[in-house]
């Protein structure tokens, strides 16, 4: 039967008024407190399954675990986690097993990895402790890619979050009926779903508004949040003979004039290989089905889709942060296997999109030399590969700034420094023009026109995307729908409202 689950933590002190409210607001609805999962036996045996699945063959000695909760104002849910932590690892005969938390508590992810760094492993697990994918899923992932990145001698392994499993559904089963006949406080963020138990296969992404603001259904980013269920297949558009192989139907579109300003000959070397990529999240939602994509060496490639099509989790694969569960990934000419996923970090640069989450050093040019130097890099060698960088990004006369002291522009521009100042082979932006007001966003698609890499530009920004790269590549549904030249793409309005791609009003492509 539907019922509903409410969790309170920081708002512990105002739990009793806000289910008073919620019942007078929604009387066709039973509202009871429960319980969290907590620390529970199938808990702890559901986290121990991810982190050994996770750390595969990895010597026990050298290997360490980051569990990763959501994070909350309220002690006792992070104590939970971090208890949590202590039973897998001294009970349960794990390695090193640090708590993190991706937002309000500390320590963060990358704090986490260090420690682990620092008590002497070399392969690192992160498992997020978390139901359901999420926003907070790719946060997670994004921070530990962008900490590996700055440590090339490790191996730090991304791991499945603890998904749709029967036993969880019985411990939820088991909170709701302690809760049946009374309330019973609940230590995590305030958080209202739709739940059909035994199994979480419906969760509904509408939680009921229980703020004074109105009686309809929550809004802004919870309203649009997406269910787990398995998407219906968007309309494809054919934009030219489409082929038939083992991920189906994508369009094929391809020109030679894509890359750099002289464009990029169809003989050149592969930078990337993609064929018949499969990866699924525990919970059973398909992120990718049958990705093909080649990408030749100086293109410079959007990366379009609307959320939740499955390009953070094509990135993750190209650093190695994820590995393909069915079919092939190669950078290079090198397959992405557990043995070459550091080897390929080394190759690919990923600049996230908040570059707050790569930029932690003293200074930039701290930042930029902290690549290089854990590559090996000494003395005049390392001097000369920082200060060539800081240059190319206009740098220079802001080496010895602090981070915090400089606009989000010119952090973003130091992120980039930062990652090319490594030599990848392969650049990736992600969402590079967020935020930037016009004056940056031009000093940014300077500087990525410079690049003198292959780079994958994934963005929303589409105008931005027009303006940079000759070639698009769109995904949704975990599929590539469309490959082929960036304006020819836009410019076609039906296949861009089947996709749910939005130009903004006014802008024409065709006459851009």
């Amino acid at each position: 039967m539907p019922i509903v689950l409410l969790a309170a933590g920081h708002l512990k002190n105002d739990g009793p008024a806000t289910l008073a409210r919620a019942r007078i607001r929604h009387p066709h609805v039973r509202f009871r407190f429960g319980r969290d999962l907590s620390i529970d036996p199938r808990v702890l045996e559901v986290a121990e399954e991810r982190v050994s699945a996770t750390l595969a063959d990895a010597p026990v000695e050298t290997s360490g675990v980051v569990v990763v909760g959501r994070g909350s104002s309220d002690p006792d849910a992070s104590g939970d986690l971090a208890k949590l932590c202590r039973l897998l690892s001294d009970r349960r005969g794990l390695p090193i097993v640090e708590p993190a938390w991706i937002s309000v508590a500390e320590p963060r992810v990358p704090d986490a990895l260090e420690r682990c760094r620092k008590l002497g492993a070399t392969t690192i697990a992160v498992v997020p402790f978390f139901l359901f994918t999420g926003i907070l899923l790719g946060r997670i992932y994004e921070q530990a890619a962008a900490w590996a990145q700055g440590h090339p001698e490790m191996t730090v392994r991304g791991g499945p979050h603890l998904g749709a499993d029967r036993r969880l559904a019985r411990v939820a089963l088991d909170r709701y009926r302690e809760g049946y006949e009374g309330d019973v406080r609940m230590n995590c963020d305030l958080c209202v779903y739709r739940v059909t138990l035994p199994g979480y296969e419906e969760k509904v992404g509408l939680p009921i508004s229980l703020t004074p603001h109105g009686d309809g259904p929550a809004g802004g980013r919870r309203r649009n949040r997406r269910t787990t269920r398995a998407p219906q297949k968007a309309p494809e558009l054919v934009l030219a003979q489409a082929e038939e192989g083992r991920g189906g139907t994508r369009s094929r579109v391809r020109t030679g004039a894509v890359g750099g300003p002289g464009g990029v000959a169809e003989d050149a070397p592969v930078a990337v290989g993609i064929d018949d990529l499969h990866f699924a999240y525990p919970d059973g939602s398909e992120a990718l089905g049958g990705v093909h994509l080649t990408i030749r060496e100086g293109e410079r490639v959007a990366l379009l889709g609307p959320n939740g099509a499955g390009k953070t989790t094509l990135l993750l694969h190209l650093n190695g942060v994820l590995q393909p569960q069915r079919g092939s990934v190669r950078i290079g000419g090198v397959e992405l296997t557990k043995k070459t996923a550091r080897d390929l970090r080394r190759r690919v640069g990923v600049v996230f999109q908040d570059p707050d989450d790569q930029l932690f050093m003293p200074s930039i040019g701290t930042d930029v030399a902290f690549g290089p130097a854990n590559l090996g890099l000494k003395g005049d060698e390392l001097e000369e590969r920082v200060l060539a960088s800081l240059r190319t990004f206009g740098l220079e006369e802001l080496r010895d700034i602090a981070p915090h002291q400089l606009s989000l522009g010119q952090r973003r521009r130091a992120a980039v420094a930062g990652v090319l100042a490594m030599e990848p082979e392969l650049m990736v932006l992600d969402e590079p023009s967020s935020n930037l007001d016009p004056a940056a966003r031009r000093e940014l698609a300077d500087v990525i026109r410079r690049l003198p890499t292959t780079t994958i530009l994934v963005t929303h920004d589409l105008p931005y995307a027009l303006e940079l790269c000759p070639r698009a590549v769109v995904i949704d549904q975990g599929q590539v729908v469309a490959d082929g030249p960036t304006r020819q793409i836009l410019a076609d309005e039906g296949f861009m409202r089947a996709h749910r791609l939005e130009l903004p009003a006014g802008f024409n492509p065709l006459a851009a």
